[in-house]
């Protein structure tokens, strides 16, 4: 029997905040929900098993006055025979007899008990569930029931109810089962709980399933994980993240799920606790915890935003070596851009020239060449701003020309800076820095030649 649930939502958590943690990782926590709500329901829904077990056995003696006659006694006896041979057609034709005397009024409450219980049975091993329900209801009008058939005949109908997706009358059948029962059964809350989550009644599931918890509790008994799971999934539905930060601490103590470890994070960052944010992912990171690619590119991402740029770029380095992130022109350029900040540059270049290589546009190698700039390799800075001007898609190409005429100018081809200078003047938003650039590459190259100039006489004056 099937549960049905609240549709999976995607499954990882964003660091942007409370929205990403409702949209991807009630993800994480709802993605195995579904499947462990169904594992759940036989134990708490198996009416249909239930009724089977107690038919099978002879009728207990009556605990009332009354009892079952020889001529019921005996139809009964058939009918679980025929029953038992799995020939349900003929078990409802002997039963139809113990009808036939009903209808004329000839059976006592005990014995309508029976056949109601017998009628409820063979309905539920052909599965009409709807039958079934109708003559559970009977038997719950039928008066002098014991305590334990009382319990026993609420507890099929809120079951059946369930069953049937009639889950508001599920609800106040178990109701009604708890406010007679002697000994409140924990599982009960549970049904309840259930009832009200396919509902999609979130707020209410956690009265029930939190007395259902502490039930077990008191009792000493363990918290399977799907119930843990089913309070974290439905704080996080109520977008009441502090109370899910707390389930899942929780659940990471009691059951050490690498899953829960990961979505802890992205709960502290749903709470907008990021620095507890950073040293959980680090955690994760140690513990290896993290698996796919995205868990990664978050970690990288937080250390640079925590100021450990040389944090990011390793953890994408390792991550790109092993395979677990895809070296594709972001994550490479991620990596070099780290490196950059941490003032890594010379670790940077490999990966900056692979994304820029990969890139669409001239834009990367255009930060390929400042790059090479700042290591003070003049030539690959000019080469780097040949391949971003010729690959073309320039956010400002007259910056590009600009940045390749100083690289010619440290190393004094100012004939070369000048043409440089001169291509970025035709930019218009760039013609005023690029005149002053030719001014500037103009007094440069006199002074140059003017001292290459003596160079050479003095050189000829003491030879």
């Amino acid at each position: 029997m099937k549960l049905r649930t609240q549709a999976t939502i995607p499954s990882r958590l964003r660091r942007a905040g409370r929205a990403g943690l409702l949209a991807a990782g009630v993800a994480l926590a709802l993605n195995g929900l579904p499947m462990a709500v169904d594992a759940m329901m036989p134990g708490l829904f198996s009416s249909q098993v239930q009724a089977a077990e107690a038919e099978r056995r002879p009728p207990p003696e009556a605990r009332q006055s009354e009892t079952l006659s020889r001529r019921v006694y005996e139809r009964i006896e058939k009918v679980m025979e025929l029953r038992d041979a799995d020939d349900y057609a003929g078990a409802r034709r002997e039963l139809g007899e113990v009808r036939a005397l009903f209808d004329q009024g000839r059976l006592n409450n005990r014995e309508k008990q029976v056949m109601f219980q017998f009628y409820a049975n063979l309905d539920q091993l052909e599965e009409n569930f709807e039958s079934a329900l109708q003559n559970y209801l009977e038997i719950n009008k039928l008066p002098n029931l014991t305590q334990s058939d009382r319990e026993q005949t609420l507890t099929q109908i809120g079951s059946l109810y369930f069953m049937l997706e009639r889950y508001q009358d599920a609800i106040n059948a178990f109701n009604e089962l708890l406010a007679i029962a002697l000994e409140p059964d924990a599982q009960v809350y549970l049904r309840i709980a259930f009832a009200y989550y396919s509902m999609e009644d979130y707020a209410s599931v956690i009265e029930p399933l939190q007395t259902h918890m502490d039930m077990l509790r008191a009792a000493g008994e363990e918290i399977p994980y799907n119930t843990y799971n089913l309070m974290k999934s439905v704080y996080l539905l109520l977008e009441d993240y502090p109370k899910a930060y707390q389930a899942i601490r929780e659940m990471i103590v009691l059951y050490h799920d690498e899953d829960d470890w990961i979505q802890l994070v992205q709960a502290a960052g749903a709470l907008e606790q990021f620095d507890q944010q950073a040293r959980l992912y680090y955690v994760s990171y140690v513990g290896g915890f993290l698996k796919n690619e995205a868990d990664f590119r978050n970690l990288a991402s937080i250390l640079s935003n925590f100021d450990n740029p040389y944090g990011c770029g390793k953890t994408m380095e390792k991550s790109l070596s092993d395979g677990v992130v895809e070296a594709t022109e972001d994550n490479l350029f991620l990596t070099g851009t780290c490196y950059r900040l941490a003032r890594e540059d010379a670790r940077a270049v490999p990966f900056m020239e692979r994304a820029a290589e990969m890139s669409d546009t001239g834009e990367k190698y255009f930060t390929l060449g400042v790059t090479h700039m700042v290591l003070a390799d003049w030539q690959k800075a000019v080469d780097a701003f040949t391949k971003a001007i010729e690959k073309g898609g320039l956010n400002n190409p007259g910056m590009v020309s600009i940045q390749q005429a100083r690289a010619y100018m440290e190393m004094n081809r100012y004939d070369d800076a000048l043409a440089a200078a001169r291509a970025a003047a035709r930019d218009r938003e760039m013609a005023d820095q690029a005149q002053t650039w030719i001014t500037i590459l103009g007094r440069e190259k006199e002074r140059y030649e003017t001292i290459e100039r003596q160079k050479r006489e003095l050189a000829e004056y003491y030879r």
